[in-house]
């Protein structure tokens, strides 16, 4: 049977679909991992076969609505683990009605939870959740697991950085402010949740005052530590210029946000943020870790991953706690109840992977057929038909309106076959998968994984 497995954000997302993928193609599932606009071109060119549709959202808008309709109809499941959620905030209520309805309760086949925050809230505010809803966790955190560190690059050297955690893309992205509300508003978003919408704007005029703190904050900590070395990753969706403007002149600072952040916490010797999912996974990794917040803040977005973290107001403070790290006199404050946190948010079997427990609700609703079986030779010359079509249209629009900007999309990275494939092999190895799988670069957004 075929897996569509969605990926739009690759440096957050990729990594933990290609474990899902590696576990689904080891019990004989066929994958192919693609952005939406990729997948709902080869549903509407009825070039998928049945099988199932992994999402990382349930509710979006209306032509989110519309794909998972068409897919059904054309036989495909749909299963979905929602990417954000809500691991920051911490009331689930107004963020599950803006992102849940019944209607697509009804749609879906299986609903994956990070753990019982959301498992418990979604369990209570809708009535179809019964035996969709999965507690399985998250297997973005199955990639976090010890044995895990050597796909990171792990380094046992002494000389780790401190790295800084961006999360600013709402003030500092690509996208204006007032157009991400404005698409929150036409998707459905805030007329499903009116709180939502409320917290959303108080989130913003949060953010407004909090970034340029936060880039004073570090210029006196880059000076004040110029002997170690810092790491500054922006969130995916941020604008790197900010940052470069602010701190390239510094010999002792990298600013990169390529890759996956694990590879840099791993490496890490404590973690600097605001509001962060990061500090799920520094805490997951036992990376000191601390909130710099320099503001009162109108919104609760984010508290979760502050009450995970060690929270200082002032900078005098912060380089006081910085110093302790660095010297080995630190000494995590309010462990258990840390603890609790993060089990609450986020569940951990002790005797699977989140993905095992994924891939084992996937085969109790999948039959298997040869005659479902993908015509790839097929969907690769249709995503090239494509592609020059796409391009010969982006030259023509060049040519009319020269000094129009071109929307490129930044999510989903170009990346090549090899690349893919070593990530794969690595996964076998570390989960001892003997057998052989084959990766297939059908397009710039598009893999295709099976076992042979």
């Amino acid at each position: 049977m075929n897996i569509y497995i969605l990926t739009e954000l690759t440096k957050r997302e990729l990594d933990s679909n290609l474990l899902l993928a590696c576990i689904a193609a080891e019990n004989n599932f066929d994958i192919i991992i693609s952005n939406s606009a990729t997948i709902k071109f080869l549903n509407d060119k009825k070039l998928l076969k049945k099988g199932l549709f992994h999402t990382k959202s349930l509710v979006h808008g209306d032509k989110k609505k519309q794909l998972h309709e068409s897919l059904k109809k054309n036989d495909i499941k749909i299963s979905s683990i929602d990417e954000e959620a809500g691991l920051i905030l911490k009331d689930l209520v107004a963020f599950s009605k803006a992102r849940f309805t019944e209607e697509d309760f009804k749609v879906a086949d299986k609903i994956f939870c990070w753990g019982r925050n959301d498992y418990e809230t979604l369990n209570s505010l809708f009535n179809n959740s019964k035996d969709k809803l999965v507690l399985s966790g998250a297997h973005r955190f199955d990639m976090m697991r010890e044995e895990f560190n050597n796909y990171w690059n792990f380094s046992k050297a002494k000389t780790k950085q401190i790295t800084i955690s961006g999360n600013f893309n709402l003030v500092n992205g690509f996208i204006h402010k007032s157009k991400i509300i404005s698409e929150l508003e036409r998707q459905g978003y805030f007329l499903r949740s009116e709180k939502f919408k409320n917290e959303m704007i108080n989130t913003i005029h949060d953010l407004e005052k909090k970034f340029p703190k936060f880039l004073e904050m570090l210029d006196i900590i880059i000076q004040r530590f110029p002997n170690e070395n810092f790491y500054l990753r922006p969130h995916p969706l941020e604008r790197i210029e900010t940052w470069q403007n602010h701190f390239s002149k510094f010999k002792n600072v990298k600013i990169s946000k390529d890759g996956n952040i694990n590879e840099q916490l791993v490496n890490s010797k404590l973690l600097i943020h605001n509001s962060c999912t990061s500090a799920f996974h520094s805490f997951f990794y036992n990376v000191p870790t601390i909130s710099y917040e320099p503001i009162e803040c109108t919104s609760d977005y984010g508290l979760p991953a502050n009450e995970l973290s060690e929270r200082v107001k002032k900078v005098d403070d912060l380089c006081d706690l910085i110093n302790e790290i660095i010297n080995n006199n630190y000494k995590i404050s309010n462990e258990e109840q840390k603890n609790n946190l993060f089990e609450h948010k986020v569940y951990k079997s002790s005797s699977k992977y989140s993905s095992e427990i994924i891939v084992d609700e996937w085969k109790k609703i999948s039959s298997f057929s040869d005659s479902d079986r993908l015509n790839i030779e097929k969907i690769k010359y249709e995503l090239f038909k494509k592609k020059l079509v796409n391009n010969l249209k982006r030259i023509t629009l060049k040519i009319l309106k020269p000094f129009k900007i071109l929307y490129h999309d930044k999510k989903f990275e170009d990346l090549d076959e090899s690349i893919i494939s070593s990530k794969i092999k690595k996964i076998q190895i570390i989960l001892n998968i003997s057998s052989k799988l084959t990766v297939k670069k059908i397009s710039d957004r598009c893999f295709y994984i099976r076992k042979i």
